[in-house]
């Protein structure tokens, strides 16, 4: 995960700090799922979609980087009862100080674990929402990109990355005081599920504002 550190110059009788704005930084909470789920909860689609169902979405111990000492989301959809478009997964919401949003680069990692039927009847869906207020009320604007779960897609090693490093709000702007990012399995429209359950592990989430790279700034010292 890419961290905010002030980086630091050190002069004979002078020590001054510079640190990266906001606008550049990752600005989801527990981003990196190191060792449990929270603050991320339960995302089930509802009306006017169809109901999403699912087994409650846990944290595992499968990492994209391999770290023993940190995990991800594993979310679950069922399609005992398929529907199209209906979907299960996770999400949270992040307040901030009012901001003119001009760019969103947001993203999350995929996992398809070889338990999980790849028949190209569902899609690993990662969501951003802006909202004019904060605890994600009145909606703004918001995108969604994603990748279809197709035969031979599954792996126990590969991860695939989904999102968008570029998205501009219609109009060039919007004012946002939080944001919702959403991970989640979804059924695609007119493709039926060859079984009742799927599953997929969500890791290396991230959200930042008016910049298409975080910053992460290293520590050094000038004599």
């Amino acid at each position: 995960m890419h961290q905010h550190r002030a980086s630091r110059l050190v002069f004979p009788g002078l020590l001054l700090f510079f640190a990266a704005g906001s606008h550049a930084q990752n600005i989801v909470p527990n981003a990196t799922f190191d060792t449990q789920l929270s603050p991320w909860t339960t995302f089930l689609s509802s009306a006017p979609d169809p109901v999403g169902a699912g087994a409650a979405p846990v944290w595992v111990s499968n990492d994209i980087g391999n770290s023993p000492s940190s995990g991800s989301g594993q979310v679950d959809i069922n399609t005992s009862a398929p529907a199209g478009d209906a979907a299960s997964g996770i999400a949270q919401c992040v307040n901030f100080p009012s901001t003119l949003v001009t760019l969103v680069n947001y993203g999350i990692s995929v996992r398809v674990p070889t338990t999980t039927t790849t028949d190209n009847s569902i899609n690993a869906t990662v969501e951003m929402r802006l909202f004019s207020g904060a605890n994600c009320a009145g909606f703004v604007t918001g995108g969604s990109q994603g990748r279809n779960l197709v035969v031979g897609l599954a792996s126990n090693t590969t991860w695939y990355a989904v999102g968008d490093t570029g998205f501009t709000p219609p109009g060039g702007s919007a004012t946002a005081m939080s944001a919702e990012i959403r991970a989640y399995l979804r059924e695609i429209n007119g493709v039926g599920p060859t079984t009742t359950a799927y599953q997929a592990d969500f890791d290396a989430a991230r959200l930042v504002l008016n910049s298409s790279t975080p910053v992460r700034l290293q520590q050094f010292d000038v004599e």
